[in-house]
């Protein structure tokens, strides 16, 4: 099946997952960095977890306005909300002196936004695919994100030191652009009658964390993505930072700003170029293999890259990251898409979404941690969640094998 047989939703869908997340990653990769560098790291670190909890909030809010009012209207709403505080912060970064509450505080509500659109954009795609389809249609997604992020991240690390201001507009111009296509040209999946409406209203019970976690297999669902989360977003927290902080202007000629730039289009390029390969080899290996095997490769990779810091070995380590992603992520997406039911959707991948929010938290609590802990006894701490994953995965793929 090639790009054109897709329904119109998925088609749009993807355009717009290309623009957004372009235009997101020449600024958002680059936030942590940019707190730092005006208000420190412990300042810094306190900033993210406040945000953290804040998205949390967005996570709930989101999946139960998914379930309630329908997909489209969330996506139009948060992504409108979105372009207005990117705006704002382009304003405020602007001025000569920097107003660190105005724009921590639009930051927070654009990171809100883009929690409770989160589970709409997940909800949606699951509406509009079938199961002999989504595998397919998780991959393309996978592959325009990587090759979005790659470029918006590239255009970030040469232009996000010196040109921030006009980078931010950009960004809230394109969030702009993609609500207006979102009305537009997106028909909403989740469709009931006015009376169907109330009901549904008046049936739904506050959120009883239990009821979820008692389904083992997606209690482990949760504590598999709140485990991947925290080593995943190691990239633009811990590692990140180590980077820049490491590099010195004129070594291996590249700052540490441009390596970042530089592995995440090593990451494009790896899935540009493989995902065709990648696609036929998946098709020829189990499940089991290719979730498995790829969260090995992917775990190998971010261990290795908080070891070494010579250019030529952290491609070594992005190399197995993108290689790990493209074998696992669309067999995971799957397999969480096969696992929530229709009426809960929202919900669902909102606790999900939560799960991937602590990981964050839990992963920002390493840049407090980078100055008292050494950079050995870090990468032990990633060998150990990369163990925990596989532990995790094996027992997921199990039950998924028994309920099937």
């Amino acid at each position: 099946m090639n790009f054109l047989k897709f329904n119109q939703t998925i088609k749009v869908r993807m355009l717009l997952k290309f623009l957004s997340v372009f235009a997101h990653t020449m600024v958002l990769p680059y936030t942590v960095i940019y707190f730092s560098g005006k208000v420190g790291l412990s300042l810094t670190t306190t900033l993210i977890l406040i945000i953290a909890i804040i998205s949390m909030l967005g996570y709930v809010i989101g999946g139960r306005a998914t379930d309630r009012i329908g997909r489209r209207k969330v996506i139009i709403i948060s992504e409108v909300t979105t372009a207005i505080g990117f705006m704002n912060i382009s304003y405020f970064n602007s001025l000569d002196q920097f107003q660190v509450v105005p724009i921590f505080i639009t930051f927070a509500l654009i990171y809100f936004c883009e929690s409770a659109v989160n589970p709409a954009y997940g909800a949606l795609i699951i509406d509009a695919s079938t199961e002999d389809n989504r595998k397919l249609i998780y991959t393309y997604f996978m592959w325009i994100s990587y090759v979005a992020f790659a470029v918006g991240s590239l255009v970030g690390a040469f232009y996000f030191e010196l040109h921030a201001t006009t980078l931010f507009l950009v960004v809230g111009i394109a969030a702009l652009i993609s609500a207006s296509c979102t009305y537009f040209f997106i028909v909403d999946t989740f469709v009931t009658s006015i009376i169907e409406q109330h009901n549904k209203v008046a049936d739904i019970k506050p959120i009883k964390f239990s009821k979820w976690f008692s389904s083992r297999l997606f209690f482990l669902l949760c504590f598999g993505s709140l485990v991947i989360s925290t080593l995943v977003e190691q990239f633009p927290n811990y590692l990140s930072i180590r980077l820049v902080s490491r590099y010195e202007k004129g070594e291996f000629n590249v700052t540490g700003y441009e390596m970042i730039g530089y592995l995440n289009l090593e990451n494009t390029v790896i899935v540009a170029c493989g995902v065709v390969v990648m696609m036929k080899i998946v098709r020829r290996v189990t499940e089991r293999y290719s979730l498995l095997m790829g969260l090995f490769m992917s775990c190998i990779g971010y261990i290795y890259m908080s070891y070494v810091i010579h250019p030529f070995l952290l491609i070594i380590g992005m190399l197995f990251v993108a290689l790990g992603e493209l074998l696992y992520m669309p067999t995971l997406q799957s397999i969480v898409a096969k696992s929530i039911p229709k009426e809960t959707r929202g919900t669902h991948l909102s606790i999900l979404g939560l799960m991937n929010v602590i990981g964050g938290m839990i992963a920002s609590l390493f840049i407090w941690g980078m100055q008292f802990i050494p950079e050995n006894g870090i990468t032990l701490f990633f060998i150990g969640l990369g163990i925990l994953i596989l532990i995790i995965y094996s027992s997921v793929y199990k039950l998924t094998q028994i309920n099937s």
